[in-house]
């Protein structure tokens, strides 16, 4: 982490507990903080926190970044290894003649699981994900939409030139 000068030990030592996974409730007990006033820093909140909440925001958000990254690369790591051990749980579970409650358990745990992993789908600044509460109609339904947006961009009649020294007449609109 670069070090602004601007940002007080205090500032440092909050985002090096954060960056250790450190509550923020913890974080800012520890350092002397509400825990608003850090959630003000860490939304950059200049009204609430100050001048400096721009720049706690900014290191915050590197941190995040960070955390995001090392999640991914872990994920990618050990998918082959989750997808071999959630095989081997469901033939176990699948062999046995009843279902016991803990079984079930295991098998939602794994289905919400599984269900969470579904590809989101991002159109600009909106993002559509199944866990965000669209449902697959009301995807299909927005794909169809963007697709006849798109098509009938293509299909765009103009003014009619008028003549000179006259003016212009707009089409009817049974055209």
């Amino acid at each position: 982490m670069s070090r602004p000068t601007k940002l007080s030990e205090k500032h440092w030592k909050v985002l090096e507990m954060l960056d250790k996974d450190v509550s923020r409730q913890d974080a800012a007990t520890e350092i002397g903080w509400t825990k608003n006033h850090l959630d003000y820093l860490c939304v950059g909140n200049v009204e609430k926190a100050g001048g400096v909440a721009t720049l706690f925001k900014g290191e915050y958000d590197k941190i995040q970044v960070k955390s995001k990254k090392e999640c991914d690369d872990l994920i990618r790591e050990n998918l082959r290894t989750a997808q071999r051990l959630m095989k081997r749980v469901f033939a176990d579970i699948e062999k046995k003649k009843q279902t016991s409650p803990e079984d079930k358990k295991i098998l939602s745990l794994y289905t919400n699981a599984i269900a969470k992993c579904q590809p989101a789908v991002s159109i600009k600044n909106l993002s559509y994900s199944y866990t965000k509460g669209l449902l697959p109609e009301e995807l299909i339904h927005e794909f169809k939409r963007l697709k006849t947006i798109a098509e009938s961009s293509f299909d765009r009649g103009g003014v009619p030139e008028a003549p000179e020294g006259r003016a212009g007449e707009l089409p009817s609109l049974d055209e």
